[in-house]
């Protein structure tokens, strides 16, 4: 069984390389391995060979999804990639099948400490305090208090539905994370809802007030070996500084045998776990869009593809130089890392993120975090051209 949060001391990291877990990938897969089938997992494949780039890159394919039936993974080795696609099907399991909800009552009649249209709304939402709505119990991650979330704002299900229903919430997998402690877990999903917020307040602005990250003074030794796998394979990089504390980078990648624009994002208290992650993303986006197999693809990808001129797109002309987190990330624990990104969340919103713990048969910790207030870009990263940012909220 996957650790859970009484079986060891979750505070502990005990793998450092690349990510921050409580135990290696290879644990991880040896106790999630047995359990692929509970969530319909049919098939874990390795999709790396089919790019020039080298980065590894894994697929678990799920076909009775009620979502996407492909999850992408990527790390710094095959192990980490296949334990990435397996664990993020594994999430979507989890939304796609909610727990019951606790009561169905309208947000009226609960003391909810944030504002129902501060969570990610749906275009056209009819949402109104007077709506009876189905709710699950949460927790805030800065008070401990029980917080109630809507049911619909967590749930995932993209069936075709005979019957009509209001528009409420844009529900998507962000803030959704699993890990080998719920305290792991919950981490890296406030990283990635952060990841997210700074992406839309970057788009919000123009380039002239982008920095480009000097991958020159990247010193990171396996920040460099990804850089030199993309230069060998004769992929341009570019990297966006979106934040820096916590550390928010995206990078954007291209070639003239492929010159289409993937991108990849990261967030992390460490800038290098940071760009490591948006290293290895685009290499996954653009791998998703070679082996074209994805549900969501879109048909942008393969227009007109040999067209197009490859140039290096106007980012700006500020550049930041490579720098050391303000504290050693690695000392400490789990619930000083949440303690931190809540707070850093709590600051940008006025209102503490909520984590909602979805229940596992098979105790794989799953949770799904809500911070109202957050922007969110919902730009695919699989290509720089497809898709539309979400304007961003003015900062509080």
């Amino acid at each position: 069984m996957v650790l859970t949060d009484g079986a060891m001391n979750i505070r502990a990291k005990g793998y450092l390389r690349g990510t921050h877990r409580a135990v290696p990938p290879e644990d991880t897969w040896q106790r999630i391995r047995p359990h692929l089938a509970r969530y319909g997992v049919t098939r874990v494949a390795d999709v790396t060979g089919l790019d020039d780039i080298g980065i590894p890159v894994f697929q678990a394919v799920r076909p009775a999804s009620r979502t996407v039936s492909l999850s992408q993974g990527k790390g710094l080795t095959p192990t980490s990639a296949r334990v990435s696609a397996a664990m993020e099907a594994i999430e979507l399991w989890h939304v796609e099948n909610p727990p019951p909800p606790a009561t169905t009552v309208t947000a009226r009649r609960l003391d909810l400490p944030y504002a129902l249209t501060d969570l990610d709304l749906a275009e056209g939402s009819l949402l109104h305090a007077d709506m009876p709505l189905p709710w699950l119990d949460g927790e805030g991650l800065l008070s401990g208090d029980p917080i109630a979330v809507p049911e619909p704002a967590v749930r995932l299900d993209h069936t075709y539905r005979t019957e009509w229903t209001p528009p409420l919430f844009r529900t998507t997998s962000n803030g959704l994370a699993s890990g080998n402690t719920i305290a792991e877990a919950t981490a890296h999903a406030l990283a990635e809802l952060y990841e997210r917020d700074a992406l839309a307040r970057l788009r919000a602005r123009p380039r002239t007030d982008w920095y480009r990250l000097d991958l020159a003074s990247v010193d990171d030794p396996d920040c460099r070996r990804l850089l030199d796998r993309y230069a060998a394979a004769q992929v341009s990089v570019d990297v966006v500084v979106a934040g820096r504390e916590p550390a928010c980078f995206e990078a954007r990648i291209r070639s003239e045998a492929h010159p289409v624009t993937y991108t990849g994002a990261g967030c992390h208290l460490d800038p290098a776990i940071a760009l490591l992650r948006a290293l290895t993303e685009a290499a996954q986006s653009r791998l998703t869009a070679i082996a074209g197999a994805r549900d969501d693809l879109p048909p942008v990808l393969y227009r007109a593809v040999g067209d197009r001129p490859l140039a290096r797109e106007d980012l700006g002309t500020r550049t930041a130089g490579w720098w050391k987190p303000s504290a050693d990330t690695n000392d400490g624990d789990f619930e000083a890392d949440i303690r931190t990104l809540a707070d850093s969340i709590a600051t940008r919103t006025g209102t503490e993120p909520v984590r909602v713990v979805l229940p596992s048969p098979t105790g794989i910790p799953v949770v799904k975090v809500i911070a109202p207030g957050l922007a969110f870009d919902d730009r695919t990263n699989v290509s720089a051209s497809a898709g539309q940012p979400r304007t961003a909220r003015e900062a509080r």
